[in-house]
């Protein structure tokens, strides 16, 4: 189990505001761990999934715990949880969970476990040569028949229109960086655009970090209208617009809901839900707008009420787990949800209650194989059209853009 303990610093970097305390349960569990304390192991790694859940090291060492102490339900039923984040370790050879072994449950695991990494291969809608831009959103204009893509590294939004290679559709203005989330208004007038100021763009001058805005473009004439920014602290990840023309953003450090209301055309907080969400990511509303869907990145999917603005965790069932979600979708009480924080990575339906408040069950449709990794998407027609191999893994410690993929493959998924 040690293995997995080496990499426990990643997770005192993602959640810095509380590294110190985790950092000494973790240090106290791995002196635990060693003297044989197995208790107290548990406890340690009991407490830090408490405090951050489904961190797939710390979930992993808290099954062998269980299996440790004797709690070999407890054991089974987390290392179920665990091989949902990563299906690809083999733990079968593990001696901590030796007590587990030769047991009917166990080998139920070991079973899915391969169900969880066959190729199910994505529908491919349309495939380019990749972009040095690295492309991250993508919306469609029903008016221009035509898709629009961010540029994490150049900052700028590209057009594709059928048969043709991308191009250039807009350069990267002033008080603009990556950008992250594209949307097109429901009366197709208005393309918005959400950027952040990200070490992964490549003219980042130091004073910006952190930094982040909203861009307002003519659709038709491809100018800028207006640029809504705001000051350190903030990555907008992605972006959502509504019936009335309102625009809703997500930012994943603060954790706030913004939004540009048509009637003040101003940016500010809609939602403060730093209190409920680790990472807040994508957004998708409900058939009549009333709710929203929101996805934590970390610890599963919300539902906003748009009147109350009060947020409901989602219930699941048992083999249901609503992590490593980027962007989120809606369709005929169904989310689709974009799961890049899993091994491998999938995209997969959600069927929803009559309340909209739980999922009944899942559906894969599409996981491993070309899929790479999928981030966002926009509906055309009858189709979920989306991103599935966004060149993240093609950055090396130095930031260095190297991409091994000759291609970037739009997926589709159909209803």
């Amino acid at each position: 189990m040690r293995k997995f303990l080496l990499t426990f610093p990643l997770l005192l970097a993602i959640f810095a505001s509380h590294s110190q305390s985790i950092r000494e349960l973790y240090q106290a569990g791995l002196k635990a761990y060693d003297e044989k304390d197995y208790q107290v192991f548990k406890e340690k790694m009991y407490s830090i999934d408490t405090m951050r859940p489904n961190y797939p090291p710390v979930v992993y060492n808290l099954a062998g715990g269980y299996a440790l102490t004797g709690e070999l339900d407890k054991s089974i039923e987390t290392l179920k949880k665990y091989i949902l984040m990563n299906a690809t370790q083999d733990f079968t050879e593990d001696e901590d969970f030796a007590a587990l072994i030769e047991t009917e449950a166990f080998q139920d695991i070991v079973k899915q476990q391969k169900d969880l990494t066959e190729e199910m291969p994505v529908e491919v809608a349309y495939q380019f040569p990749i972009l040095q831009s690295h492309s991250e959103c993508i919306t469609y204009s029903n008016k221009q028949k035509s898709f629009f893509l961010g540029g994490v590294r150049d900052g700028k939004i590209w057009k594709i229109e059928d048969g043709k290679e991308p191009e250039v559709w807009a350069e990267s203005p002033e008080n603009s960086w990556a950008v992250m989330g594209l949307d097109i208004s429901k009366d197709g007038k208005t393309l918005w655009a959400c950027t952040s100021a990200m070490d992964n763009f490549e003219s980042l001058r130091e004073e910006d970090k952190g930094k982040a805005s909203v861009l307002k473009y003519d659709l038709k004439k491809g100018t800028l209208l207006e640029t809504f920014a705001v000051p350190t602290n903030h990555v907008f990840g992605d972006m959502i617009t509504d019936s009335n023309g309102n625009v809703f953003i997500s930012d994943g450090v603060e954790n706030k809901l913004y939004w540009v209301s048509e009637e003040k055309g101003e940016l500010e907080v809609f939602a403060d839900l730093d209190n409920e969400i680790f990472n807040l990511q994508g957004l998708t509303f409900n058939q009549d707008e009333s709710a929203m869907y929101l996805s934590d990145y970390i610890d599963g999917i919300y539902r906003l009420d748009m009147t109350t603005r009060e947020t409901q965790k989602l219930s699941v069932p048992g083999d249901v787990l609503l992590k490593g979600i980027d962007g989120l979708y809606f369709r005929e009480n169904m989310l689709v949800g974009m799961h890049n924080g899993t091994i491998p990575n999938r995209v997969i339906k959600y069927r929803l209650d009559e309340n909209g408040t739980g999922i009944l069950s899942k559906e894969v449709v599409a996981q491993a194989g070309v899929l790479g990794e999928p981030t966002q998407g926009t509906f055309v027609d009858n189709k979920l059209y989306f991103i599935s191999n966004s060149p993240w893994p093609s950055y090396d410690r130095e930031g260095n853009f190297n991409p091994d993929k000759k291609s970037i493959v739009i997926g589709a998924v159909s209803f």
